[in-house]
């Protein structure tokens, strides 16, 4: 059957709606209708699989909008360390023996946790991108994949930009589900020349650019965005994580180029990098997301906890009636759409059919006022609290279960083997306090 009826159920359209009793016609990919109860008789029962979802609200998919998925691995390590020990130190060392199956099953994991956490499409940054964009295809997410792009020597950069090219002309636009765009990592990992020469690659390919931005506050003395502006980055759609340390002029730069930002609250916090200014951010009308990051900086792909740290971070920065409810929620729906050029982010005609099921039969949503409903999804709601979760028009989780997951516990038990093999190789590496040395 090529056509849902998602009946029964409370549904909220958008960020600035109301939520109301509506049944959610769903043909193929797109949401076809929204119907009161009382108009669905008409339609034929035998062309429509008809679901049942009273004591049920219905949203639109999150969007994340930074993460690294394939990091899974790393979650846990280094906990309390700073930026630069957690990165230098810690994660370049172990990505050395990242391989191409692990970078599989690392990204399955990250996305069955962002499935089951109510997530529709991510957005990430990585190696192993053919990896990702296989995953990612496997689960049926919706995914916008990039290359992390950094600069060693011209041989290694030549190479990296060529895995990136490769996996956009393996994967950009398979079935309108993923889409491969490029990464530069850094402006303290790539320099301006080579900006210059990646924006005219995504310019070529017309696609995006993923790309880190003053996220820690010694960048702050090494760039401003004037500069990344100079290099014709910003002329390609990009998507900037963090933004932690800009001031107005930075702003001012971000706002004249139409330059996505995500906010990444908790990662931010937990690596000590500060609290972004978003609501001066957002004053200058620059375009404002989420994401979770990855599980190595997280640790979590917990969604909701980024929408409710996120907000109060903010409150306590400018004061408790800023960022707003309605603000939250369109930064985690559909300025996640507008930015990635897709009509996500909405439960309108002609839309994806991206949403969640949340069950409000439990005690986060009491008392079952439909007013408060929207505070609890950003306050109260957690990931036991999603039923069901759709990406273009397939459930990929229903009944709190995943659905069409051939074998679970075989996925598991292969992370395991591949998490002890990469931290085997690390601790054997390790000699005499001193790390990355081949001579251990």
């Amino acid at each position: 059957m090529s056509k849902k009826l998602l009946k029964n159920g409370y549904v909220l359209v958008s960020a600035d709606d109301d939520i109301e009793k509506l049944d959610v016609l769903i043909e193929n990919d797109e949401i076809e209708d929204l119907l009161l109860p009382e108009n669905t008789e008409e339609i034929e029962e035998e062309d429509v699989e008809e679901y049942d979802l009273s004591g049920k609200l219905i949203i639109p998919g999150f969007i994340n909008m930074h993460t690294h998925s394939a990091m899974s691995y790393f979650r846990g390590v280094a906990d309390d360390s700073s930026f630069e020990e957690w990165l230098f130190k810690e994660m370049l060392a172990r990505e050395d023996f990242l391989r191409s199956e692990m970078a599989y099953y690392g990204a399955v994991i990250s996305i069955l946790e962002m499935i089951s956490s109510g997530i529709t499409t991510f957005v990430d940054m990585y190696m192993f991108t053919d990896e990702i964009a296989k995953a990612a295809y496997d689960l049926g997410m919706r995914a916008y994949i990039s290359r992390g792009l950094s600069f060693d020597n011209e041989e290694g950069w030549n190479q990296r930009v060529k895995e990136n090219v490769s996996t956009y002309e393996k994967f950009n636009g398979l079935e309108n589900r993923i889409y491969i765009g490029f990464g530069p990592h850094a402006p303290y990992s790539v320099s301006f020349d080579k900006l210059k020469e990646i924006a005219k690659i995504a310019e070529k390919y017309n696609t995006h650019i993923q790309i880190h931005l003053l996220e820690s506050k010694n960048e702050k003395n090494q760039y401003s965005l004037s500069d990344i502006e100079n290099t014709g980055l910003f002329e390609v759609p990009t998507i900037a994580a963090h933004c932690v340390y800009v001031d107005n002029e930075d702003i001012k730069v971000l706002s004249k180029n139409d330059v996505t930002v995500v906010y990444n609250p908790t990662s931010n916090m937990k690596l000590g990098n500060g609290i972004a200014p978003i609501v001066d951010i957002i004053d200058e009308n620059v375009n404002v997301t989420f994401g979770t990051d990855g599980c190595a900086s997280n640790n979590s792909l917990n969604f909701f906890n980024e929408m409710k740290v996120g907000s109060i971070l903010q409150k306590y920065k400018y004061g408790p009636d800023k960022l707003t409810i309605k603000q939250i929620l369109r930064m985690a729906w559909e300025n996640g759409g507008f930015a990635l050029g897709e009509r996500l982010g909405r439960l309108e005609p002609t839309f994806k059919a991206d949403l969640v099921v949340l069950d409000i039969n439990t005690p986060e949503f009491c008392p079952k006022d439909l007013k408060r409903m929207k505070s609890n999804i950003v306050f109260s709601a957690n990931p036991r609290n999603v039923f069901g979760t759709m990406v273009a028009g397939k459930w990929l989780y229903f009944d709190k279960k995943f659905v069409n997951l051939l074998d679970e516990g075989e996925i598991y038990e292969k992370f395991e083997y591949y998490y002890k093999e990469i931290e085997n190789n690390f601790n054997n590496r390790v000699c005499d306090g001193n790390i990355r040395n081949n001579n251990c």
